[in-house]
């Protein structure tokens, strides 16, 4: 049983970090055949404010996702059908279903908003973008990257109720920020060598989620680490460095 486990949490792991991998070069307009100038064949024959609000609509989705199944009451329902010890890893699986989900209809908007393309400051914002997602990665390190994409809970059979047991740390860019990883996504996000309408639109739809899920999530952060957490809060920026909030 333990083998087969841990076989379906390497495998969901594998999905996560896939479609975390594709969101990124998506979301970058590079390598991959579907990017977010650059729509799929599934993809609805959509133009301005119709576009606009099918993408808003597939970000909303893509976020509701991503917060519903990581809320503590949809957990304790979900692990009566779900073993808790692999939990975690299923979520990985319908992050990226998701995450196909977003690419896939996505609408392309193309219009150009700025383009550097060729100067100094596009070569810049390239090294700031891969920067970004660079602090969201090592930032999974600093804290249980395993336990995070549910490898170690799978290999342990940890229960869900021995999450909360992991002592609370605020390891280095966790000084600066309460959440950095959210930090690295709003820094991949906006750095654009070429801001096209439809990057745009989902720079401000993932703004909006990032905010909006780190104040749904703190509020269970509150409820599991109490007053070391209140404190935290009070002495340590949210998402960006020097601003209190």
């Amino acid at each position: 049983m333990k083998f087969f486990r841990i076989l379906y949490s390497l495998i969901c792991y594998g999905f996560g970090v896939a479609a975390l991998v594709y969101l990124i070069l998506f979301i970058g307009d590079i390598i991959v055949p579907v990017t977010i100038n650059q729509g799929s064949d599934f993809a609805p024959n959509l133009t301005g404010v119709a576009a606009i609000l099918l993408n808003f609509g597939l970000l909303a989705l893509w976020g509701y996702q991503h917060s519903l199944m990581a809320s503590p009451k949809f957990k304790n329902k979900w692990t009566k059908i779900v073993p808790a010890s692999v939990e975690r890893s299923t979520y990985l699986v319908f992050v990226a279903i998701f995450t196909a989900i977003l690419v896939m209809l996505w609408a392309p908007l193309p219009h150009v908003i700025w383009d550097l393309s060729g100067t100094l400051a596009a070569k810049m914002l390239w090294v700031v973008f891969f920067s970004g997602w660079v602090i969201t990665l090592l930032s999974t390190f600093m804290l249980n990257h395993f336990h995070l994409f549910g490898l170690q809970q799978a290999y342990q059979g940890i229960q869900a109720q021995q999450d909360k047991t992991e002592t609370f740390r605020t390891p280095m860019f966790y000084k600066l920020v309460r959440h950095p990883i959210m930090t690295g996504v709003f820094i991949g996000i906006w750095a654009a060598p070429v801001m096209t309408t439809g990057r745009l639109v989902l720079a401000i739809g993932m703004t909006a989620y990032i905010f909006l899920g780190v104040k749904h999530e703190e509020k269970t952060l509150i409820a599991d680490l109490g007053q070391d957490y209140l404190d935290y809060k009070k002495s340590t920026p949210s998402i960006i460095p020097w601003l209190k909030f």
